[in-house]
């Protein structure tokens, strides 16, 4: 049997638990519904394939989805639907590894991820030039020469797909991967489990929500500030909440207000599409945005140096599993990883 092409974005078993005879219903941008097979919701062609690869190598991450984080967090998403809460602290760190794989193997953490790209890759190109004159004349600028420079290569920058990386996405995922754990790690987060006797949630093709403090659902950077909820509708009936206030009971029920802030929250984070339990009806008032999340672009301010404010100094987060860094070390391969502004490069998605 071939590699698998069709690569789920939310995997099948979660889907499962919004589904009937094998089936979602769901509604897109325009307002249109469908009915859909599980094999084709919220699901893309080669998502996760390397493209520079041969056989089993080209799907070596999805097959670590499937493998080490999928089958083990459906038993676990199972157990909690059936009653089993809280957890034990290893389901409780098979559910937080499947999470954090969540906000980041989907269309909306690759969109983010290629927005903060293209709006970062101007002013460090023009960085770049300020070094390459500095070379080329083989003497330091002034600071003012330096400013100048910056500021005549920023308005002439050309655009971030002057570097060509096949692979950057999916190192991102795995870098970003690193980065979410340990944001939902911290002894500042704890989690609440509210439930429904009637199917309430709809589930988008994110899965995941992340909702500021404010009340909002944006992804401008930073991505995960430390105040943000990630609401996680496990099924019509059960939402998972990761959060640092403690207004929460512990067994509290599932309001239909607290549902509406989740699937609120859904629809702003889908890509593409919503889908809902056939037999429950689309919720009332709830409406999907018209354009997918946008990061606008910054305005950018240079100055000279003074030196009171040394530079901070970026780096990739470590890799603990010895199989993860060795399908990073496939994505790695022998493409320069130049400065294009990625969350790989550094600390946008940073808490």
């Amino acid at each position: 049997m071939g590699a698998p092409k069709t690569h789920h974005l939310v995997p099948r078993y979660w889907l499962n638990a919004f589904a009937e005879d094998g089936h979602v219903v769901g509604r897109w941008r325009d307002g249109v519904e469908h009915r859909t097979r599980l094999r084709g919701a919220a699901a893309a062609r080669h998502f996760n394939t390397d493209p520079l690869a041969e056989g089993e190598r080209r799907t070596v991450l999805e097959t670590y989805l499937g493998d080490r984080v999928d089958g083990p967090a459906a038993r676990v998403s199972r157990a909690i639907r059936q009653g089993h809460w809280p957890l034990d602290e290893p389901s409780q760190q098979t559910l937080i590894e499947a999470l954090a794989w969540q906000v980041v193997r989907t269309r909306a953490f690759r969109a983010w991820d290629e927005q903060v790209g293209e709006h970062l890759f101007p002013p460090l190109w023009a960085t770049e030039a300020v070094d390459w004159v500095e070379e080329h004349y083989g003497r330091p600028l002034t600071p003012e020469q330096r400013l100048q420079v910056f500021n005549a290569a920023l308005r002439q920058s050309p655009s971030s797909s002057v570097i060509t990386d096949r692979r950057m996405a999916l190192r991102s995922a795995i870098r970003g991967f690193e980065r979410v754990r340990s944001f939902l790690s911290t002894e500042e987060r704890h989690w609440v489990l509210l439930q429904s006797d009637r199917p309430l949630l709809v589930i988008g093709d994110s899965g995941v929500v992340l909702r500021r403090r404010d009340g909002t659902y944006g992804t401008t950077p930073p991505l995960l500030s430390a105040g943000s909820q990630l609401l996680v509708p496990l099924s019509p009936q059960h939402l998972l909440i990761s959060t640092t206030r403690s207004h929460y009971q512990p067994e509290a029920a599932l309001t239909a207000t607290l549902a509406a802030k989740a699937n609120t929250g859904a629809a702003h984070w889908c890509q593409e599409a919503v889908y809902r339990l056939p037999s429950m009806p689309w919720p009332a008032r709830l409406r999907i945005p018209g354009a997918a999340p946008h990061i606008q672009a910054p305005v950018v301010h240079a100055r000279t140096d003074d030196g009171a404010h040394p530079g901070t100094e970026l780096r990739h987060p470590d890799v603990h599993d010895p199989e993860l860094r060795s399908i990073l070390q496939q994505f790695t391969g022998t493409a320069t990883e130049a400065a294009t502004g990625n969350s790989e490069r550094g600390g946008p998605v940073e808490p």
